[in-house]
């Protein structure tokens, strides 16, 4: 009996072994060279009549898991002729090294020698009046990709680079080796139009962060069947494809040769822009003739194509059939070179993608707006995964880099080394501090305290004199991701002598709902306009060294409590209530430097007497008592979103948003406010326009139903902008009184503004190679104090730096002109 049961139970661990095995398949591997033995870089490789397929590394090794079988294995590489080799695997792994012959063939006359016609001009005719089919040929599909990107640091000037940092960064002596190195998993799925739903596997990363932020398959995505194909990493422009329906004005084409695969004859067509400093390509394109579908690329972009942050980059695409009809990516690479501040750099993208479904039979619901999911602990995967799904074998420097990563990681996680690097990264720096701020952080309790510069605490105006703030900010991490910030605030101004504290409390209990609970309670000093006007600081220099005392204040002690959180996807709800006693302010420091100080206004913006007049201390409003609500549904249609374990994140939309706003005022309680107002809000920002950049708008209507009893504070403030320094956030006006038009009435506002992102100087020679942008814009207002306001700008912005000039004028109003900077870090 026992002799039995233990023949079963060794009967059933082999039958298990040899379906692992099975399951697991075998190994063909082997090395790509040239005709003299050099290795050829990213070369796929493919099994004919399948999807499954792989590319080779840059030392030309590839490797691909088959199961038993007779195949035969495809070798095709841009620049080389296609090879094809017979392949049966039974019981062992298998290695196959191949040497590709460089393209060698003849070009054949297209076309009767009679005609005059260029035959590269009919076949891309051809080509593109195709494209819309095979855009829409395939209206959804799944498949695995598997990401690779391998950034590495060539050279740096070895002033800034010292021998000392660069060994931590694992760098040879001559500043030379990887800086990031990134591989993932993922479970792709798509349907058209528009609809993507990305689950990540398996991540494995070491180093700094990717270029261009591309960290997933959607971000790799290239259809040259698409007219237009964009990366935000790179510009804000989009690039014009060789077979776009307009490409005819943008490209010249050239019939290269012309080649037999199987019994398909290909096209190859050099594509060269019509002007330099355009968004198109160099390259060349591979065309089945007679289906006119897409073979192969090889397209290039250089810097005056106005790419960002690389100097150079080669796009390579390869198809293979699914069925005979229906053709599909199999790999994909980016390579790119670059130079900044004398770091030269390089690096790639992979993306390779395997078994292909063309009817997979999605369920109803299944793309309900989640465009990416990234699962727990997919960062954790064994050695075991990575071998069974690996597409491109590591070369011997990316292991070494792996490794030492992982020991560093490894050392950092016990408890001395997080003690260590917790008091390192926790000193004291005076120099950093002043410029920046001082962050304590401690890993075990997953706490992070904020403390901000002086540079932000010590300001001036005409209220409180030479005054401090400080509000530090205390973070606290729980399980799944929940937080709780706490920002304490005390202020206290040398002339007026208050001292005001106040408490803001978040806590964040369903990062995947964005549903907070917050508060706030205390005094502090506030400005009248509830839309924002100056900061401290640059309210500080336009006080003392202009004589413009902008910013306006009143106190107010209060007491709040709001919620917030999604009720179903693409809906955000929101709600306040809230009690304040508020008291009017006047000024009590008439400094400014080397200016005379009737220049300064008094703290009453709907009356703006000189500061010196006795009826500057006259109050906008009497003390008194309010309580309110204010609730908002935020609507994004058509939301789409992601996913990971810090959260839910909201992806950008083309499509326009909508806000409803509701406020509301209670006379009971000691409150003596009634009032109703209600509003809504269309908007959008960054809205994509191909090669002609983005556009961005702003559009709001709304009215005070009941307007029984309120004061300046509950008013609808605007957005203006008297000073040289002005807001370029969103809805904001260049020239408009910060105050003067804030109304009870009804009101309706609308902005636009186009960033061209370097369309028209990009054509400049000299200028083209500082990376401007042209801005044009304007805004328009109306209500009962001021009919058909108006402002029309144009402006210059490089990265965080705009500059804009406009003028503005509406009813019974001067023309205003002049200039606007604005900075954004």
């Amino acid at each position: 009996m026992l002799l039995t049961g233990m023949r079963t139970v060794v009967t059933a661990f082999l039958f298990f072994s040899c379906s692992l095995c099975f399951a697991q398949g075998y190994l063909l591997d082997g090395k790509i060279s040239d005709i003299h033995g050099n290795p050829l870089a990213f070369v796929p490789v493919y099994i004919k009549g399948t999807t499954n397929g792989t590319i080779a590394n840059e030392q030309g090794v590839y490797q691909l898991k088959l199961q038993p079988g007779t195949y035969t294995v495809v070798f095709r590489f841009i620049g080389y002729e296609q090879q094809t080799e017979p392949l049966v695997i039974i019981d062992q792994n298998v290695k196959l090294n191949i040497k590709l012959e460089p393209e060698s063939y003849t070009l054949e006359s297209y076309l009767p020698q009679d005609t005059e016609v260029d035959s590269s001009y009919v076949i891309m005719r051809q080509v593109i009046a195709r494209r819309k089919f095979y855009l829409n040929q395939v209206k959804e599909y799944n498949c695995r990709i598997y990401l690779k990107a391998d950034q590495k640091l060539l050279s740096a000037p070895h002033t800034f680079l010292k021998a000392d940092v660069a060994k931590i960064l694992n760098l040879d002596p001559e500043r030379r080796g990887i800086i990031s190195l990134f591989e993932s998993i993922s479970q792709f799925n798509h349907r058209r139009p528009g609809k993507v739903k990305e689950i990540m596997l398996g991540l494995k990363s070491a180093g700094g962060e990717n270029p261009f932020g591309f960290n997933r398959a959607t971000d790799l995505q290239v259809n040259l069947y698409e007219n237009l194909l964009s990366w935000g990493g790179m510009s804000n422009r989009a690039y014009i494809s060789p077979i776009a329906d307009n490409a005819l004005r943008f490209y010249k084409y050239r019939l290269l040769q012309r080649f037999t695969d199987d019994d398909k004859t290909i096209d190859v067509i050099e594509v060269t822009p019509k002007h330099e400093n355009e968004h198109v390509f160099h390259g060349v394109i591979y065309v089945i003739e007679n289906d006119w579908r897409l073979y192969s690329a090889d397209l290039h972009l250089y810097k005056r194509a106005h790419i960002d942050f690389v100097d150079t980059l080669n796009i390579r695409e390869q198809y293979i059939p699914v069925t005979d009809s229906v053709w599909v990516p199999l790999s994909l690479n980016f390579s790119f070179t670059g130079t900044i501040l004398g770091f030269k750099y390089a690096g790639y993208f992979l993306g390779i993608a395997n078994n292909y479904d063309i009817n997979p039979h999605f369920k109803k619901d299944f793309f309900n707006g989640e465009v990416f999911e990234v699962g727990k602990n997919i960062n954790k995967k064994d050695s075991v995964f990575w071998s069974n799904n690996r597409q491109v074998p590591l070369l011997d420097d990316e292991k070494r880099y792996y490794h030492l990563f992982e020991l560093a990681e490894k050392k950092q996680n016990e408890n001395h080394a997080k003690d260590s690097v917790k008091s390192e990264n926790n000193k004291f720096r005076l120099i950093p501090y002043v410029l920046k701020s001082y962050t304590y952080r401690d890993p075990f309790k997953k706490i992070t305290i904020n403390v901000p510069s002086p540079a932000k605490m010590v300001f001036y105006n005409t209220v409180e004199g030479v005054s401090a703030d400080v509000k530090p900010q205390f973070l606290k991490e729980y399980d799944r991701h929940k937080t709780l910030t706490v920002e304490p605030e005390a202020r206290y101004g040398n002339s007026n002598k208050i001292f005001t504290f106040n408490t803001n409390v978040n806590y964040r209990y369903n990062p995947l709902k964005q549903a907070a609970v917050y508060g706030s309670f205390g005094s502090d000093f506030l400005d009248l306009n509830n839309s924002g006007t100056l900061s401290l600081f640059l309210n500080s220099l336009s006080t003392l060294f202009t004589g413009n005392n902008y910013l306006k204040l009143y106190k107010a002690k209060f007491a709040s409590a709001g919620t917030q959180g999604e009720i179903m996807n693409g809906v955000l709800l929101n709600g306040q209530i809230e009690y304040a006693h508020r008291e009017t302010v006047i000024n009590t420091s008439l400094f400014a430097i080397g200016k005379d100080s009737t220049q300064l206004t008094s703290n009453d913006p709907v009356h703006p007497h000189s500061a010196l007049d006795i009826n500057s201390n006259v109050p906008l409003f009497p003390n008194h008592n309010a309580l309110s609500i204010r609730t908002s549904a935020t609507i994004t249609f058509n939301q789409q979103y992601t996913i990971n374990p810090d959260g839910k994140f909201i992806e950008p939309t083309k499509y326009p948003r909508m806000r409803i706003n509701y406020r509301k005022g209670f006379p009971i309680w000691g409150s003596i406010v009634d009032y109703d107002f209600l509003s809504v809000d269309f908007f959008q920002d960054q809205l994509k326009c191909g090669i002609y950049g983005f556009a961005s708008y702003f559009v709001s209507v709304g009215k005070f139903f009941n307007a029984k009893s309120l004061f300046y504070p509950d008013y609808k403030q605007f957005r203006g902008g008297q000073s040289f320094f002005f807001d370029s956030s969103l809805g904001s006006f260049h020239f408009l009184d910060y105050y003067t038009y804030s109304t009870d009435k009804k009101y309706f506002e609308a902005h636009y503004e186009h960033n061209f992102a370097g369309y028209f100087l990009g054509r400049v020679p000299y200028i083209r190679s500082l990376n401007i942008e042209e801005v044009i814009g304007g805004s328009y207002l109306t209500q009962e104090l001021l009919r058909s306001y108006k402002e029309y700008y144009v402006g210059l912005k490089r990265s965080v730096v705009r500059l804009d000039y406009g003028f503005s004028y509406g009813e019974n109003l001067p023309v205003l002109q002049g200039f606007r900077f604005t900075y954004n870090f």
